[in-house]
């Protein structure tokens, strides 16, 4: 889930004891993988370009940015790997920040505005550097001309009847049980 109304959509996983209102964007997907997708650089840029907005503030919707979010088409499995593995230490490093200076998960984001080095800023990189990968984007392509290439790319794919990668893990990934973990929200 992610609140829907956000400067910055933070990503986090809650327990099916939870029952979220409208407030949260749930996304069906459990997997660490489709976390890292969502959680990055990467994605948030599409956010903030294809966002609506309450007043001034961007608002998450599945029609404007999800829906239009074209996944990596051609991730290996090492790729696919990667992105899980470090999905799954950033929020591990999230809650031991939180933990620490006894911060909500909010306040934690906020103070990655502040300058200078920071754990958390690191491990939002190392998160890019793997989902770029998985694009198969460059260290110096523009995230968001590469994206709009690719959604017009998967378009016409579908269009003329071919297979895309939708949202989630690669339909070649038949094992998911290694990529869903238990951390989550608990009530």
């Amino acid at each position: 889930v992610c609140g829907q109304v956000t400067k910055r959509p933070i990503f986090d996983f809650v327990s099916t004891d939870i029952n979220p209102n409208a407030a949260l964007t749930v996304f069906a997907h459990p997997d660490n993988y489709s976390f890292g997708i969502l959680q990055s650089g990467i994605h948030w840029q599409w956010f903030i370009e294809r966002c609506s907005t309450i007043k001034s503030d961007p608002r998450y919707t599945s029609n404007t940015v999800f829906d239009s979010f074209p996944w990596p088409q051609k991730p290996t499995i090492a790729q696919v790997k990667k992105v899980a593995t470090r999905s799954v230490a950033l929020r591990k490093l999230r809650e031991e920040l939180r933990q620490k200076h006894n911060l909500p998960l909010r306040e934690l984001y906020r103070s990655l505005e502040l300058p200078g080095a920071h754990p958390l800023k690191a491990a939002h990189d190392a998160l890019d550097a793997a989902v770029r990968e998985a694009y198969g984007m460059t260290k110096k392509a523009n995230p968001l001309e590469f994206l709009l290439d690719l959604n017009a790319k998967v378009v016409a794919a579908e269009e003329a009847g071919a297979s895309i990668e939708g949202p989630g893990l690669p339909s070649f990934v038949t094992k998911t049980k290694q990529f869903i973990s238990a951390d989550c929200i608990h009530p």
